[in-house]
């Protein structure tokens, strides 16, 4: 199954990270991967996702935050339909490694039944998708005082 795995510095510090991952308001300002997202940042807790990929239509998903570790760990799982026909898994650690710097891994691990045929037609287009999340995210962060 496909997954999208990078490790990336940031110039700020891991707290301005977290802020930026966790403000699902303002995801429209900054990332073109998920320009909407509602919901709150709990442990269990449901958010709601607009993905957007390059030259296709947006679709809606629900999500549930797994795991959320402030300053240093965020995850959520969502699927299409069902989890055994279409799931993504997302991941961001933030691990900071010196005053005012962070590196973050951002991990898509996509699976589910269609996920190889979905690996095949879409493979490039979820790359970049997730490299331009990663650009976004980091010059947001390193934007914000």
């Amino acid at each position: 199954m496909p997954v999208y795995q990078t490790t990336f510095e940031v110039n700020a510090p891991a707290s301005r990270v977290w802020q930026v991952l966790t403000t699902l308001s303002s995801y429209g300002d900054w990332n073109p991967q998920i320009p909407r997202a509602t919901g709150t940042i709990e442990e269990g807790a449901r958010i709601r996702l607009r993905l957007m990929m390059p030259g296709r239509p947006a679709i809606e998903v629900s999500a549930t935050i797994e795991q959320a570790q402030p300053e240093r760990l965020l995850t959520w799982r969502g699927h299409v339909l069902a989890p055994w026909l279409f799931e993504g898994y997302r991941k961001f650690a933030i691990q900071p490694i010196a005053p005012g710097r962070a590196n973050v891994t951002h991990v898509e691990d996509i699976h589910g039944a269609i996920a190889p045929v979905f690996a095949l037609v879409m493979g490039g287009p979820v790359q970049r998708s997730h490299d331009a999340l990663n650009h976004a995210l980091r010059a947001r962060a390193e934007s914000l005082r």
